[in-house]
């Protein structure tokens, strides 16, 4: 049996890319060939790849093959992956609606993202005939499956491993916040200079890591965070890194003392996990897949008007400076907890539920 992930661009530092990478591990590992299919390699070219039309020459192709499309929205031929002999798997990563991003771009980019988020809902529906599983990464993307009438559905967390290196970790009691990720409009980089603005009310000495990328559509968006920065008077306080390689990373997660998340559309969010591997407090906006992602790991908080971002520096504030005390609030238990949450992942039998869908099928007709 030999497996074949298919997306439309292999990114391996990303999320999607990340799931990947896992998921072909998983199914190496458990006796199942896996190689990965897409139209563009934007990776750092260690992990070899098919182009979609190379496919069709693959030797082991066969009715036996099984196929997973990563979707996350249009882009990959949809056709030409049913066409592939074999059985057909959609691994599920939610879909970002348009209406984030109306304010940024023009109204003819405007309208191409809704005109591919209608073909998004379209092209779900085709694969719902066709397709044996879905398999989201969040009850929450499973939910939305379910709007669409989507219910052969399995729920997969991300496919990956984040370690425990909360013992490894110097805690500074300090004042920084970090961010980890795309800084596009969904994640409302916006409220976390708001934010900031609160905490150095409370204390000039907090200031807030953004570690990320800005795609060249959103580069509006870059702009006017830049600029409200400024007016709101932090410019000093904020710092934007950006292109920052996956070695870099460990050393940004160990100088922050607490992560902020203000997104509005998660549909996993390995940021977060990864804050709790590193023995982080996470604070976050409870919404979409956040809540379950975290699984009571984290802070969460559910208002975000100027009064509600006041009252949460003062929390974030009244937490951070409780460590130095003999009581601190975020003390032993809430980095049990993290670990726990952390463990719960890493622990994780992916090969056996990947296994137990797939031969699922098999199993019912025998």
């Amino acid at each position: 049996m030999n497996a074949y992930l298919h997306i439309s661009e292999f990114r391996d530092k990303d999320g999607i890319g990340n799931d990947i990478k896992g998921l072909k591990e998983v199914l190496n590992s458990s006796g199942i060939k896996t190689e990965i299919v897409c139209q563009n390699d934007l990776s750092d070219g260690s992990i070899k790849t098919l182009q979609t039309e190379e496919l069709r020459n693959d030797n082991n192709l066969s009715s036996n093959s099984m196929h997973i499309l990563e979707y996350g929205g249009s882009g990959y031929p949809i056709d030409s992956f049913l066409s592939f002999p074999g059985r057909k798997f959609v691994r599920y990563q939610n879909i970002t609606p348009p209406k984030f991003f109306k304010p940024f771009v023009s109204q003819d980019i405007f309208r191409s993202f809704e005109l591919d988020y209608k073909k998004s809902i379209l092209e779900l529906h085709k694969l719902k005939r066709f397709t044996e599983r879905f398999l989201p990464s969040s009850r929450y993307s499973a939910s939305n499956l379910e709007d669409l009438n989507i219910v052969n559905s399995s729920v997969l967390p991300i496919v990956r491993k984040y370690g425990w290196k909360g013992e490894k970790r110097n805690h500074k009691n300090g004042h920084t916040l970090g961010y980890v990720g795309r800084l596009v409009p969904s994640k409302k980089i916006e409220d976390i200079l708001f934010l900031s603005y609160f905490l150095k009310r409370i204390e000039p000495k907090y200031r807030i890591l953004l570690i990320g990328n800005v795609p060249n559509i959103f580069e509006d968006y870059f702009t006017n965070l830049k600029q409200m920065a400024r007016e709101l008077g932090i410019g000093g306080n904020v710092q934007f890194r950006m292109g920052v390689q996956d070695s870099e990373l460990p050393r940004f997660w160990e100088e922050m003392d607490a992560y902020i998340s203000m997104s509005e559309h998660e549909g996993f969010g390995i940021p977060l996990v990864e804050a709790l591997s590193y023995d982080i407090p996470v604070f976050a906006y409870a919404c979409t897949a956040v809540p379950e992602t975290l699984k009571d790991a984290g802070y969460l908080f559910r208002k975000k008007d100027l009064s509600s971002l006041e009252k949460l520096a003062e929390w974030i504030h009244f937490i951070l400076e409780s460590q130095s005390s003999s009581r601190p609030v975020d003390g032993p238990h809430a980095s049990s907890k993290r670990r726990e949450v952390c463990m719960d992942y890493d622990s994780m039998p992916y090969g056996r539920v990947l296994k137990q869908i797939f031969i699922f099928k098999e199993a019912a007709a025998s």
